[in-house]
């Protein structure tokens, strides 16, 4: 596993490992996997390994506070969720482009790592971007069943947590500790109305610069994170993308159920193709589109 430290604006390293192309074909590109919320990049492994399958060079990597990434106890760690957008997402976007200029990158966002993308500047210079499971978490875009879960984490749970612990433990169903930074922003733009984008200390143009095709994929049993109202108010930030969204059916998953996390765990890997066959698709077309110009041009 060939390891690499990133290190941001502000001096953080993140760390993060290539799962290299394997087979005779020629590289096809980058794909990065932006994380979801407390999940370490080992868990998009089986993943990335069938996409390194498919010609491309994978590169996963950690957050601030998380996983490999984690070098302090969250207690003690300042990271916050902008941080992940705003300087880490666009540390690793540099890293990448600097060290493969001509080469086609993929953005893949897991919830959180797709809806914080357009904090990233560079993230406008994807050749696609891939959202899974991901929508804004303003409590108003879920279905009203699940209103009362939710004021109860952002007004009494989330709050009392981090003033009896200092962080919000993993065990708080959150998968990784994480720092009380981190907890605050997620839940104050879960508390505003939308989300993120109703925070006027954020520059979020990045979201209407994006302008290529952008794949979002939602599951239809994903009722605690991402259900389906939350993704369509995010997509409506992709103002100017060339966006298709499929919602996908439990039923497609392995024993009828798919949820949140299951899209990347190998027993549904039989639903990673709509990634590869799409990616397939809109490359294919750029690259004629590439060819055509160089002709013209010549």
């Amino acid at each position: 596993m060939e390891v690499i430290n990133i290190q941001t604006e502000d001096g953080r390293l993140l760390t993060g490992n290539w799962i290299r192309a394997t087979g005779a074909l020629p590289v096809r590109g980058t794909v990065v996997i932006h994380s979801a919320t407390g999940v370490p990049c080992k868990f998009y492994n089986a993943f990335a390994a069938y996409l390194s399958e498919q010609a491309f060079d994978v590169f996963l990597w950690d957050a601030r506070g998380i996983g490999k990434s984690a070098t302090v106890h969250a207690r003690d760690d300042s990271a916050t969720m902008r941080d992940w957008g705003q300087r880490d997402q666009q540390a690793v976007l540099q890293h990448l482009r600097s060290s493969n200029s001509s080469g086609k990158l993929v953005i893949i966002g897991h919830s959180s790592g797709g809806h914080l993308s357009g904090l990233a500047p560079l993230t406008s210079t994807a050749d696609a971007l891939i959202l899974i499971a991901s929508g804004g978490c303003d409590w108003r875009d879920y279905p009203p069943s699940q209103w009362p879960r939710l004021l109860a984490a952002w007004w009494l749970a989330v709050p009392l947590l981090l003033q009896l612990f200092g962080y919000l433990p993993a065990w708080a169903g959150v998968g990784h500790d994480l720092p009380r930074g981190v907890a605050q922003d997620w839940r104050n733009w879960s508390l505003t109305r939308g989300y993120l984008f109703g925070d006027a200390t954020l520059a979020t143009s990045g979201y209407s610069d994006y302008v290529g095709p952008l794949l979002a994929l939602s599951i239809s049993d994903d009722r605690g994170f991402a259900p389906l109202g939350t993704v369509r108010t995010l997509l409506q930030k992709f103002v100017n993308a060339r966006t298709q969204h499929r919602e996908i059916a439990a039923t497609e998953g392995h024993r009828g159920n798919i949820g949140h996390f299951g899209f990347f765990k190998p027993q549904n890997a039989s639903l990673w193709p709509y990634v590869s066959q799409w990616l397939d698709s809109v490359l294919l077309a750029n690259e004629t589109v590439d060819q055509r110009s160089g002709l013209h041009s010549g």
